[in-house]
């Protein structure tokens, strides 16, 4: 799951006469990255951004917060197809099996994930959000 750090929300470069404001942070590029691309930079990332001065820095950092919001939006489409299939295939399936419940339901997810009853690992497998089946994230209830 990628998580939505602060930084997104930072000021870009902020010049003020020949002075400016760079908002990178060398110590958590590596941490960015990942959260943009799903993996840690290689050695092209880091030979590129070793080369570069603070305006090529700050550059590099602006498009990874930009890949950032493209990850986040997409994660959160993702996340809304699968609870729509989700909530799909319980309806269907209270419609077709006699008297059965939602609970009964997730209770057959589990068996077919053979996740033994662990929701989280359920709702990974499933692909939605962290508590939908749960409850337990606010916004969303099971």
């Amino acid at each position: 799951m990628i998580l939505r750090v602060a930084l997104i929300d930072q000021p870009r470069i902020v010049g003020d006469m020949n002075t400016n404001t760079y908002t990178f942070d060398e110590n958590i590029v590596s941490d960015l990255y990942k959260d943009a691309h799903g993996i840690r930079p290689g050695e092209y990332f880091w030979s590129d951004w070793d080369a570069q001065d603070n305006d090529g820095k700050q550059r590099i950092w602006d498009n990874l917060l930009d890949d950032l919001d493209r990850a986040v939006e997409n994660e959160r489409e993702y996340q809304q197809q699968a609870i729509a299939e989700f909530e799909s295939w319980v309806a269907q399936t209270m419609s077709i099996v006699f008297d059965s419940t939602r609970e009964d339901c997730i209770r057959m997810m589990h068996d077919a994930h053979q996740t033994h009853g662990d929701v989280e690992y359920l709702e990974h497998c499933l692909g939605v959000p962290y508590g939908y089946l749960s409850g337990r994230k606010v916004g969303f209830a099971a």
